[in-house]
């Protein structure tokens, strides 16, 4: 009967028409009554519906699978048996017609058998494919081999990216297993036929008769049973691989699970199951299977690959280079390696002559200098196919241009038409982790899947495409030290699956292309809103910058069709920021900030000349790349332009005007005057604008403290201004000041010292040694590296930290241990620190090891200068603190003497180090008893303060206080003229410094003693 849909052709065999006909009622069940509606709506070409349905043509599964989605049936097996015994129906017609053109007399006489050509589908493995040697599998192979010798029942299954060479380890393991003694079957799963055919045949192998595999295989008994009943009973172990079954379900019963063991994956005592596959997820394959992750191959095992394949093609140099490009891809470098062993063969030589991208490739070098002009697409010549193989399966597999699509299709199939859409926008970025939470699910273009939860479609196309090894989800971070900070989840995807997808998105119809470059250009704006100055926001923007600036590169030229501002002004915008991170962060930033303004100069070249963001890519422009007097009058001619269009305080503004004063300094067009004046002006309007917090007023800041000490202010006026920098910040961003150039934070760091800030002076010490540890041996090499862990150390020692401190040397100072003079041990910054480490060891209770290093100090010291040299005599001052510490006094008091009197020769009595060394004298005999001499060294001690800091002084009062103490214990003071002058002294005390003071507190307890020893006298 016609219908809408056509008559079916009956001279088609039984089971075509079978296939046709349940096509047609499942349609008319859908409410379709023509192939017009049903090929519309399906997608599906118009011609191949009316061959589908008329039994004209047998489709093939995915055009069979798309039909009867759209008429909401399920695609399963029974429908993949009925589409193989159909088209093997006409395939045996065909054969049978061109075995009767050449024997037309004798077609009557022969039987049906007699009409059939000898069967080519074969279960053995493809052993001719295996590379000459299998690189960087060892591992896993010697744990595959070791479950087929043990009689592991469990499935292995070998799930990774297409192209990664899961085939390859299955087929390594065929053969091992073969020269065993093992039966081998290799099975195709990449179709629905291809694994029923070929479980028919493992059938008919292992002794199964004819009357049964009929039986099996016309759905009257169970064929997966049939099978697995002939493999357990088996008389010899096997192995069984099931290759490329990217399309799990087609292994499993109806409405189960292939993992489930009641379709044709099931665990066996008598051999062992392989699969290979590109789904991965545990789920899918249950927990009866072990899975195993292919990956790609390290470069070392990428460039051994390539030498094997074309070793005449260049050295390990040239081919570990390539192998890097190729980032180990096994596809990747099996087609590489053949295109130049057939190259070197003279493959190519009238075809490809010529300088053209890809002619003519006969070394790593010069592929590898092509692979950069032409991209994925070059790979594709070293596949070897005759024409009519070229749009098989089997070839698509092994081209990089195809086989990444087949897992795409897949999805497709699976109403997931958003991964391919995520993976065309992965494209268009760099090949670097992307950011999860850049992905707005309403940004994305839309795949005409209105009724769908648009997060739902999204979350789902990345499991799969995860599940497909397409993409991995990592976690970048945390980056702050403490580990409070959640890491951010990332996915990244192999470089060559994100060139052939922009290669793919090239090559879409342009309405399709701009639609994904213009949500990629907002995810990137809306990205870019976090600002990327403040240090807290440098973690993200190390993620973002990186496709900022592919996509700026990448993006479709300026005079594209369709090429509009949705597309380019937030690409431009996001640029900008970059830059702006790039400047900011702790990034050597000059060459990529360099590149980036040549960049965004170049897509702005359509705009107007007063643009905005033209004039602002015109400022990063001159600030990266011009100099001199061309770099001023860019400058100023910017200047005028966003002053007139923008206004004065517009922020961009503000940041030409204080390059403008900056430059006009530098070449002397105006004093250091005018330029304090106007660097306080702009510092004004950005704390007005901005705010006291914001990076750029900080910085401006900071360099108007610079410029104060640059102009001969003294250490002291700098000091303050940076005082009043650290006191304007107050505590609400602190060690958050990395933006700033290090010789400003160095300087904001003593500032927070003299402010008695520790921890936050202790942050930017910290941070300017971080910052320059990153340039390594140079950086570590520069004084203000061992003068900021000087400072440190003695930041952690006000903290009261000295462990601390000794461990920060600890780990410092073996730089020392070196044979070179810039690294020796007597270098005076190394001595600096040795002698600070001996000295936090003795005030840590270590006075043994104090002793050790303190004298190997002085040991090293005398290699060039003697024993009164200013630095010996500290060394031995210390020595003699270390010494009383061991209770060697009359040593100690030996040592310190003689220091005190070489200070007070060379130096005289007032001099700080002749005063401090005379004291600690004094203290160290009245200690132990010897008070005349005390007495004698506390009045010289007192006599040299009164001259340098005046009688009232602290340390002169407390001089005197020890000189009273002294007094009494010989006898010259009462204990009531003692109380008497401890209390005068007191009260002067409590008048200079804070009424907890160490100094104060001893005073009034010595006071207390005193008085109670007069009341009972």
């Amino acid at each position: 009967m016609a219908t809408g849909f056509g008559q079916v052709d009956n001279n088609m065999p039984q089971a075509a028409q079978d296939l046709a006909r349940q096509l047609q009622e499942v349609a008319r069940g859908a409410g379709y009554s023509g192939v017009r509606e049903l090929a519309a709506d399906s997608g599906v070409g118009r011609s191949t519906v009316s061959d589908a349905l008329t039994a004209r043509r047998v489709p093939t599964w995915e055009k069979l699978s798309d039909l009867l989605r759209c008429c909401d049936v399920i695609p399963n097996r029974q429908w993949a048996v009925a589409r193989e015994t159909a088209q093997q129906a006409v395939n045996l017609e065909r054969q049978a017609a061109r075995s009767s053109v050449h024997e037309p007399a004798a077609r009557e006489t022969k039987s049906p058998a007699a009409l059939t050509s000898p069967g080519t589908f074969s279960i053995r493995p493809p052993y001719g494919e295996l590379p000459p040697r299998l690189r960087g599998r060892d591992a896993l192979l010697a744990q595959l081999e070791n479950s087929l010798a043990e009689g592991v029942r469990r499935p292995q299954v070998l799930c990774g990216l297409g192209g990664c060479g899961k085939t390859a380890v299955a087929l390594q393991l065929a053969r091992q297993a073969r020269d065993r003694g093992y039966r081998v079957f290799w099975l195709s799963a990449a179709t629905p036929e291809g694994a029923t055919t070929g479980m028919r045949e493992v059938a008919r192998e292992l002794g199964a008769d004819n009357v049964a595999i009929e039986a099996a295989w016309s759905g009257r008994t169970s064929a997966t049973d049939l099978v697995w009943g002939m493999l357990d009973r088996a008389e010899h172990p096997w192995l069984l691989v099931l290759d490329n079954a990217d399309e799990p379900a087609w292994l499993a019963a109806p409405g189960a699970t292939p993992g489930d063991g009641t379709g044709w994956l099931r665990s066996s005592r008598s051999g062992l199951t392989v699969v290979t596959t590109r789904v991965g997820s545990p789920e899918v394959w249950g927990r009866e299977a072990d899975t195993h992750r292919i990956d790609v191959l390290s470069a070392a095992d990428g460039r051994d690959v390539l030498l094997d394949l074309a070793g005449e093609s260049g050295g390990p140099a040239e081919a570990l280079a390539l192998a890097e490009r190729l980032d180990g891809l096994p596809l990747a470098l099996k087609l590489v390696g053949s295109h130049l062993a057939r190259a070197a063969r003279g493959a190519g030589l009238l075809r490809n002559r010529g300088r053209q991208p890809g002619g003519r490739l006969r070394s790593f070098a010069a592929y590898a200098d092509a692979l950069g002009e032409v991209g994925a697409e070059l790979l594709d010549q070293g596949g070897h196919w005759r024409p009519e193989e070229y749009d098989t399966e089997r070839a698509h597999r092994r081209l990089i241009g195809r086989t990444w699509e087949l897992s795409l299709d897949l999805l497709e199939e699976q109403q997931l038409p958003e991964a391919r859409i995520l993976m065309r926008l992965l494209s268009c970025c760099a090949a670097a982790p992307f950011p999860v939470d850049l992905l707005d699910p309403d940004v994305l273009p839309d795949p005409s899947n209105a009724d769908a939860d648009r997060a739902d479609q999204v979350d789902r196309a990345i499991e799969a495409l995860v599940d497909l090894n397409l993409i991995d989800v990592v976690d970048i971070g945390p980056h702050n030290p403490d580990g409070t900070e959640e890491p951010t989840p990332c996915l990244v995807s192999h470089r060559l699956v994100l060139e052939v997808n922009a290669l793919r998105l090239a090559d879409a119809p342009p309405e399709e292309r701009l639609a994904v470059w213009r949500a990629t250009a907002r995810l990137l704006d809306h990205g870019a809103a976090r600002a990327p100055e403040p240090p807290a926001n440098w973690p993200w923007w190390r993620l973002l910058a990186p496709h900022v600036t592919a996509s700026l590169e990448a993006a479709p030229a300026n005079d594209a069709e369709g090429a509009d501002d949705a597309l380019l002004m937030p690409l431009l915008r996001a640029g900008l920021a970059a830059y702006a991170f790039f400047n900011f962060s702790d990034l050597p930033a000059s060459e990529m900030n360099a590149a980036l303004a040549r960049l965004l100069l170049s897509r702005t070249s359509s705009l107007p000349e007063n643009h905005s963001v033209r004039l602002s890519v015109r400022h990063r422009f001159a600030l990266s790349l011009l100099t001199g007097e061309e770099e001023l009058r860019e400058y100023e001619d910017i200047l005028v332009r966003q002053t007139a269009n923008q206004g004065p305080d517009h922020p961009e503004t503000l940041i030409t005007r204080y390059n403008v004063v900056v430059a006009r300094r530098r070449h002397d067009r105006i004093t250091d005057a005018e330029e304090e004046a106007e660097l306080r002006a702009v510092l004004e309007s950005r704390s007005r604008v901005l705010g006291p917090d914001d990076p750029y007023t900080i910085l401006t800041h900071a360099t108007v403290a610079q410029r104060m000490m640059v102009r001969g202010h003294g250490e002291e006026g700098s000091l303050d201004e940076y005082e009043a920098l650290a006191e304007n910040l107050g505590s609400r961003m602190p060690g958050d000041h990395r933006f700033l150039p290090l010789h400003q934070r160095h300087q904001l760091a003593h500032a927070l010292d003299s402010a008695e800030r520790w921890t936050e002076a202790e942050t930017e010490y910290r941070g300017v040694l971080t910052a320059l540890e990153r340039y390594g041996a140079e950086g570590m090499a520069n004084e203000l590296y061992w003068d900021m862990l000087h400072c440190l150390c003695n930041n952690l020692i006000r903290q009261d930290r000295r462990p601390d401190a000794v461990d920060l040397l600890d780990a410092s100072l073996p730089w020392f241990d070196d044979s070179r003079d810039s690294r020796s041990r007597t270098r005076p910054e190394a001595l600096k620190l040795r002698h600070m480490r001996g000295d936090m060891l003795r005030r840590c209770n270590r006075p043994a090891d104090a002793e050790r290093d303190i004298r190997t100090v002085l040991a090293d010291r005398l290699l060039s200068v003697d024993l009164r040299d200013s630095q010996v005599l500290s060394e031995r001052h210390c020595l003699a603190h270390t010494l009383e510490d061991l209770e060697r006094h009359g040593e100690a008091q030996d040592e310190l003497r003689e220091v005190a009197e070489e200070y007070t020769r060379i130096l005289g009595v007032a001099d700080s180090l002749a005063r401090r060394a005379a004291y600690c004298l004094a203290r160290m005999l009245h200690r132990n008893g010897l008070h005349a001499e005390a007495l004698r060294w506390y009045e010289q001690t007192l006599a040299g303060e009164t001259t340098a800091l005046g009688a009232e002084h602290e340390e002169a009062l407390m001089t005197r206080f020890r000189l009273d103490q002294c007094r009494h214990d010989l006898n010259m003071l009462s204990a009531a003229e003692t109380a008497e002058a401890h209390a005068l002294i007191l009260v002067a005390l409590e008048a200079r410094l804070d009424r907890n003071h160490d100094w104060i507190t001893v005073v009034r307890e010595a006071l207390g003693t005193i008085s109670a020893q007069g009341k009972s006298s």
